[in-house]
């Protein structure tokens, strides 16, 4: 079979453009860093999505002072793809979203500013209630309202009797009951502490408008309530 002549010219023509081409990918890749030349090909990166959640964040917390720009919600960004924004479960989902994240800031913040005294969140919540409840409220009542395992409540209570601060009794009818009251040791906790959260407290509310909170109160009632049904 005859060999078909090659275009030396052409050739070398065509050599010289794709040297050039290579060249060209080359300083391009140069100038952008690491990007790679797959990268250069496939063409610019879609533009980054919207973090609605965070966005929603800053417009609220905007009137009283740039919020942190590390907000929690700024991780859900992918989440936004299951909730168009506006709809009944964006805004359903925003609203829980915000009440957990707040009630975790809050104790967080509170605990760190009663270790001054020697305390925690739990065992002022504890307190609070044998204290202010009312009547006599058993282990059990007192897990049931401050939704934990009764074994956590009873090393709660065994370790708030073994400092004092409470006593406990067993029930004159039914010997399977522990009661428990609070000291006058326990009230003077209650007092430190609630000196500590009551500032907390001010810094916390101070400037926003008592409409407002009367509204949180009354919405978060409403759910509270609606949550113990479901319980």
């Amino acid at each position: 079979m005859a060999k078909v002549p090659i275009d030396s010219s052409r050739h070398e023509a065509a050599l010289r453009d794709e040297a050039g081409n290579e060249a060209d990918m080359d300083r391009t890749v140069g100038k952008r860093g690491k990007q790679s030349r797959s990268e250069l090909r496939r063409g610019p990166k879609a533009a980054p999505q919207r973090d609605v959640l965070s966005e929603q964040v800053r417009r609220v917390a905007a009137p009283y002072g740039s919020p942190d720009a590390d907000a929690p919600d700024r991780y859900l960004v992918n989440d936004c793809d299951q909730f168009r924004e506006g709809t009944d479960d964006d805004v359903y989902f925003r609203a829980t979203r915000a009440i957990v994240v707040a009630a975790r800031r809050w104790r967080k913040v509170a605990n760190d500013r009663v270790k001054a005294v020697g305390q925690t969140m739990a065992r002022w919540e504890t307190l609070f209630l044998v204290a202010y409840s009312g009547q006599d409220l058993s282990q059990g009542e007192l897990a049931r309202l401050i939704s934990v395992e009764g074994s956590t409540m009873v090393r709660m209570l065994d370790v708030l009797a073994r400092d004092g601060l409470i006593e406990r009794r067993q029930s004159g009818t039914d010997r399977r009951v522990t009661f428990n009251t609070i000291t006058p040791k326990g009230k003077t906790v209650i007092r430190d502490i609630m000196a500590i959260t009551n500032a907390l407290r001010a810094d916390l509310l101070d400037d926003i408008e008592p409409e407002k909170l009367a509204v949180t109160v009354e919405t978060l009632s409403l759910i509270l309530f609606r949550l113990d049904k479901m319980r």
